[in-house]
């Protein structure tokens, strides 16, 4: 079974994950694949044509905050950079979910943008994580140090999952990550019995 996970900034996909991990599943976080896939010599070789010297350091590393910097408020630029990360991603991730799938593991896609990701399609179910901006902003201020305002261009900047489900002609489930993790714990299991029927 391959199961999608999604939400907005701060929603609490991550805290999903773990949850689905301890349940027995092999979560696969996007995020994570595209830091590994900003250091493939490749992408490290195009970031730079693309981007000038500025972003790689004396050691030969990228340097993520500069690159950030030059593309948070350039759709331009940011658009470059997808085109140069996403088809590395994809190419890191396709192989490691077959491996999954084929020794019969429960694999689930963590991906903020999986509506934008062909692999959505191949998905039996998609869950996606919601949660007021109020609790996001909180979140964001306490786990990554900005402040409201910050916060709320960031949740803003994303595009709403609706589009997801409209695409997708699978199961979807919403998850409310309101409460304690009890209750978090307790939305998941529900899901997943129906998800595994």
């Amino acid at each position: 079974m391959l199961l999608g996970l999604t939400g907005g900034y701060c929603a609490g996909k991550n805290a999903v994950a773990s949850l689905l991990e301890a349940r027995g599943w092999l979560c696969f976080d996007i995020d994570k694949l595209g830091h590994e896939a900003l250091d493939l010599e490749e992408s490290m070789e195009a970031i730079a044509w693309r981007f000038g010297p500025s972003v790689i350091r004396p050691d030969g590393s990228l340097d993520r905050k500069a690159l950030g910097a030059l593309v948070f408020d350039d759709p331009e630029g940011l658009a470059d950079l997808e085109a140069i990360v996403h088809p590395a991603v994809y190419r890191l991730l396709r192989p490691r979910v077959a491996d999954g799938l084929e020794a019969g593991r429960k694999v689930c896609i963590n991906a903020a943008l999986l509506y934008r990701m062909p692999d959505a399609a191949a998905c039996d179910a998609i869950i996606e994580v919601l949660a007021p901006l109020s609790l996001r902003v909180a979140r964001a201020k306490a786990r990554d140090g900005l402040t409201a305002r910050e916060a709320r261009l960031r949740i803003a900047k994303q595009r709403s999952f609706w589009a997801l489900r409209k695409k997708v002609d699978k199961p979807f489930f919403y998850l409310r990550n309101v409460h304690d993790i009890e209750y978090l714990q307790a939305q998941i299991d529900m899901i997943l019995k129906k998800v595994q029927l």
